[in-house]
């Protein structure tokens, strides 16, 4: 199978209150669209992702602090979302995957979390990939929000290529570790966007990487809040960059911030419909 999507009806019921309204109208149109043909394009129920996973990935302070939050089972869920998608594509079930989220991840780091986020999605599934066998990864972070939680878990791990794109006004690389601070500033628009995904990602070919993480926040939309100046057009071509940047290696969309239903609408059917290379940039 090309595109491996993994849904629950719970991320919509359930998710966080800004991120919510958008899950069941942008999969409505996904299916409205004819994509998932139940070949090329399955779609895949997650479970919450091991609860033993998880403490190993956040601190038992944390884990407590978590107990009595409204949106803690729902996070697990959004972590066993990204969990299950990352695994189809690394045995070879499918050549990418699109996890849908009720919550996000880059925000929590091992002992804290704000901004939606509430237990690291993608650093719970790396502990994973890594019992399995991976070793090394691309996570390319595309929501306008700094990925700090993300760079808490991987900022000093020399297996782990970090891109974090964000509103800043700076682009900064750590020459010790693979860590590139994509400060594109407010209103960067796709043309500004796209230049420099470009540039990275040719830096990021001499990385040997075994799979590729994107953290997909459709909040870069001009009508949405992140604070870029994209338009629903960008997101297919930034999906055909990274799918001929990384070749033959393994990619897992990992839905992250956004709130506008008009926006998701269009933005997630457009990402999905590229990996099935079913559309032009």
């Amino acid at each position: 199978m090309k595109v491996a999507v993994v849904y629950h009806g719970d991320f919509g019921r359930d998710g966080f209150s800004v991120l919510k309204d958008r899950i069941r109208p942008s999969y409505e149109s996904l299916i409205e669209s004819g994509i998932v043909d139940g070949v090329d394009v399955q779609v895949f129920g997650p479970k919450p992702a091991p609860l033993e996973l998880v403490e190993r990935a956040h601190t038992p302070q944390h884990m407590d602090n978590m107990l009595q939050d409204p949106y803690r089972e729902v996070a697990i869920l959004s972590a066993g979302s990204v969990l299950l998608a990352a695994e189809l594509v690394a045995t070879g079930a499918a050549e990418s995957a699109f996890a849908y989220t009720g919550t996000a991840g880059h925000h929590a780091s091992r002992g804290s979390c704000w901004g939606f986020c509430y237990f690291n999605d993608v650093a719970i599934t790396i502990l994973r990939l890594r019992e399995m066998g991976l070793s090394r990864f691309l996570i390319i972070d595309v929501d306008p929000h700094f990925g700090d939680g993300t760079r808490d878990f991987f900022g000093r791990d020399p297996d782990v290529f970090h891109i974090n794109f964000h509103t800043g006004s700076e682009i900064k690389h750590d020459p010790l570790m693979n860590n590139y601070d994509m400060g594109i500033g407010f209103d960067a628009d796709d043309q500004k966007f796209l230049k420099e995904l470009a540039s990275i990602l040719e830096l990021a070919k001499d990385f040997d990487f075994q799979l590729c993480f994107v953290i997909f926040g459709h909040d870069s939309h001009r009508d949405d809040y992140g604070g870029f100046n994209l338009t629903e057009k960008v997101y297919p071509k930034m999906t055909r960059m990274i799918l001929e940047a990384i070749q033959d290696k393994g990619l897992v969309f990992v839905l992250s911030g956004g709130s506008n239903v008009q926006v998701a609408k269009e933005a997630i059917p457009g990402v999905i419909s590229m990996l099935a290379g079913r559309r032009s940039p």
